[in-house]
């Protein structure tokens, strides 16, 4: 199968293309390389990917439709994998314009090209964000989902609605995929499990926004990878499928197990909670199970012990540069 990626020097686009090649796929990368993570971060996940001959990347920014037609019409995908976004709630919350921009509009761009080329099927990264504040556990496709508590919930709400909207007058086969909290190597080092993997191995406090009893339905990047490639495999007119873990852990939780996996004494520094943090986030795999057979295999024990042997060994490039001194 030929698949474009956009975001694919993200943490999961870089991944769900290493995996697509290894799997004998042709594979399409789109990304705009912004440079809003650690410098070098989004090349350097895209080395192994850059060495296979079957892999070809095209530098853009997904709102820009002359661009992703442009790759679009050059590699003549049967799917399009629609990855690019960025789940950061502070962010989102102060520039709420790019934060609709990158999400809404880029969904429009990706809907038209996609459609203008007959591309076959497209899958659209969405994430547990568009469920809010629901006290409904555990959190299924069929909830409302019409009050999302962060300005990136409800842009990713609102690209899903368009989504929908726009398969209903297009032959191209839609799902949009909710993952919950993935994480894994090569994450960007703010992100939960980096971020307490850093602190321990500093042996510093680890800092949990709230106080620590927040759950999350961590997922390993690998399965998401799964996930996604099963979507592709079993395509439908239109649907929502989480995925996820279907089990929640506290924040809390998450920082003993690495402590102790780090073999460290658990020291936590909690800060106050960012506008739009979820209490809890939990998936109801049934749907995904019935319809494409989904269940995640990697547990959070095992999926945390992975990501500390690669945080032990990970490269120069992933590791984090001091601060130069003014």
């Amino acid at each position: 199968m030929k698949v474009l990626v956009t975001g694919a020097a993200g943490f999961i686009g870089a991944r769900l293309t290493e995996i697509l090649l290894d799997g004998g796929h042709t594979v399409a990368g789109f990304d705009i390389l912004d440079g809003e993570e650690q410098s070098g971060w989004q090349a350097a996940r895209l080395e192994e990917a850059e060495s296979n001959k079957r892999f070809t990347f095209y530098k853009g920014d997904v709102t820009d439709l002359v661009a992703l037609e442009g790759a679009i019409a050059r590699t003549k995908p049967q799917a399009v994998v629609h990855l690019a976004s960025r789940r950061d709630l502070v962010w989102a919350d102060q520039e709420p314009e790019a934060c609709m921009r990158l999400h809404v509009e880029a969904c429009v761009t990706v809907m038209k090209a996609c459609n203008r080329h007959s591309v076959k099927q497209v899958v659209i990264g969405s994430s547990s964000h568009i469920y809010g504040g629901s006290r409904r556990f555990p959190f299924a496709e069929d909830d409302s989902a019409d009050r999302p508590l962060s300005v990136l919930g409800a842009a990713q709400r609102a690209a899903e609605l368009f989504a929908h909207a726009f398969s209903l007058r297009s032959p191209i086969a839609t799902t949009i995929v909710r993952i919950f909290s993935a994480y894994g190597p090569r994450q960007a080092p703010d992100r939960l499990v980096p971020a307490l993997s850093q602190a321990a191995e500093r042996r510093a406090a680890m800092k949990i926004f709230g106080d620590g009893t927040a759950g999350r339905d961590m997922i390993y990047v690998d399965d998401v990878v799964v996930g996604i490639i099963r979507v592709m495999d079993r395509p439908a007119p239109w649907r929502v499928l989480n995925i996820g873990s279907g089990s929640t852990t506290t924040l809390g939780q998450v920082a003993e197990k690495i402590a102790w996996l780090a073999d460290v004494e658990l020291r936590r520094e909690y800060l106050s909670l960012r506008a739009g943090e979820m209490p809890n986030t939990y998936a109801d795999l049934k749907r995904a199970e019935d319809v494409i057979g989904f269940r995640p295999s990697i547990n959070l024990e095992d999926g945390l012990r992975r990501y500390w042997d690669w945080h032990q060994n990970r490269p120069a490039m992933f590791r984090l540069k001091p601060k130069s001194r003014k």
